[in-house]
This record gives C-alpha cells, structure tokens and sequence, in this order.
C-alpha cells in the first residue's frame, strides 16, 4: 500500500502560495516551473530552462493533433499558453488560488486566448467539477507534491478519458540518504506543503495502486539541479531588499527558498506518463 503521510490540505497549499507567488516571481521568473538545462556548462536563462521543460512535458503529452487537457495546479498560466501555441488543443486550467485564477483568465484575453484557453478555481483536487471521463490528457506540473499523490491520481484517472494521458512531474529520490539528509528533506518538504519524497520503486508501485498504467518514467534529475543553486543564488543576492520591500514576516519562506537541502544530491526530479485502459 502506498500512502501519503503528511500530505498538505488544500486550504494550507492556497494560502501558502498567496505569499509565496511573489517571492517566487522575484527571485526565480514569473514562470515558476522547474528549468531543464542540457549540462553543466548550459547557461540558459531560468525562464528559458522552464519553457524547455514544459516542451518536454508537451512532447509526452500526445495533443500533436488536438484534443482536451486539463492543467491542475495552473499557475497563472504560462504552461498552458505555451501548449495551446505548440498544439491546437482546448486548455482547461485550474488552481485552489483565486489570485492565479483570475490572473490567469487576465492573460489568457490579452493574448486572445480566451476561447481556447480557460482557467477556473477549483477548491479540492480530489473532487473534481468535471465528468468522468472529460479530458484526453491530464498534466500535473510541479504540483502532485503539494496534494495526496494516490487519491489525486484516482481522481484524474476518474475525468481522464479511456486510452488517455496524465503526465506529471515530481520530486524523486534517487538513492539512499544519510539520516541527517533524510530527516532535513522531510522537514524541508513539510515546510514547502509537500508531501514526503518517493523512490522509483516506491512511484511506480504509486501508479499501479491508482489503476493507471505507467507508460514511462523520466529519471531527468542530472538537467534540473540548476534550479536549486540559481534559486539559493538570488535569494541571497536579494534577501536585504526582499525583507524591506516585502518585510520580515517573509523571512520563513526565503529560508525555504535558500535551503540548502536542494543542494543533496539525492533529491532529484521526474517526469511520469501514465495511461488509462482503453
């Protein structure tokens, strides 16, 4: 049985962002997703390294020739305008935070998207607005970690329509941690509203539990570490003008920002792809 233990309550997740957003627009982009860089010597920007990334979630997402995704945990959007310039699918997003919603729904009519591209709040993942099987690909992006990862995947299984996708990337462990590492990552990811971290065998043993079918899963920890010391690199640089323009009580989260628990070797990235039987 593959459990969750400590998983984040929806309430908690969506104020923990409502702060957490504009710390991460100034020190990180305003596209919040993890970056992807070829090597050590690539030295693309953080957002260029983001878009790679949802490139590679688009290319393992199947919507070449249309169809409907749902984008949970949306952000305000970029990943989502992003697909609906590569392909010529319909984008459902949806966040439990009202302010990326309607920030969301802001961009989608100022780029003339509106009628393809749609954003709307959804209080609780595990009990979706939609029927069942309502959608041809479902992607979860850098957000699976801050829900229970089993009930989560049903649900999205549930909406996901027969020989569909869900694609979604997570934190992985990649090899065994030393009880001081192990026990500062779990605090680490507690403190991030996530819930603890899982190994290869333990994520694919997640994905059958869920009655979903495990297409394929992406060990691409070596292309993203560079989030972590770019990210400890400009909180650091900007911690004095963060703290007076956005005051002390922000201090916490820059301490989350700057852990240097993203520096062990052992926390590494994934991409899953998952299908539902036809």
């Amino acid at each position: 049985m593959t459990t969750d233990q400590a998983a984040p309550t929806s309430e908690e997740t969506a104020a923990f962002y409502d702060d957490f957003n504009l710390l991460l627009i100034e020190v990180w982009d305003e596209n919040f997703h993890q970056g992807y860089w070829h090597d050590e010597t690539d030295e693309s920007s953080n957002r260029v390294a983001a878009e790679r990334m949802t490139d590679l979630l688009i290319s393992k997402s199947g919507l070449e020739n249309g169809g409907r995704m749902l984008d949970v945990g949306c952000g305000i959007g970029l990943s989502a305008f992003q697909v609906a310039e590569a392909t010529p699918a319909e984008i459902v997003g949806i966040s439990n935070n009202q302010a990326q919603i309607d920030e969301a729904n802001r961009r989608a009519a100022a780029a003339g998207l509106a009628g393809r591209v749609t954003f709307e709040y959804n209080e609780d993942v595990l009990a979706l607005a939609y029927p069942d099987n309502s959608f041809d690909v479902v992607w979860v992006f850098d957000a699976l970690l801050h829900m229970p990862r089993l009930e989560t995947l049903r649900e999205l299984g549930r909406v996901l329509r027969p020989g569909g996708r869900v694609v979604v990337t997570d934190k992985l462990q990649i090899g065994p941690m030393t009880p001081e590492d192990d026990r500062a990552v779990r605090e680490f990811m507690s403190d991030l509203q996530a819930s603890p971290i899982l190994d290869e065998t333990q994520y694919r043993a997640l994905v059958a539990e869920s009655g979903l079918e495990l297409v394929e899963l992406l060990d691409i920890s070596e292309h993203t570490y560079k989030s972590s010391t770019r990210t400890i690199e400009a909180v650091n640089t900007k911690w004095d003008d963060l703290v007076a323009r956005f005051g002390t009580d922000v201090i916490p989260m820059l301490e989350i920002l700057r852990s240097p628990v993203g520096l062990i070797k052992e926390l590494g990235y994934l991409v899953a792809v998952a299908s539902k039987k036809a």
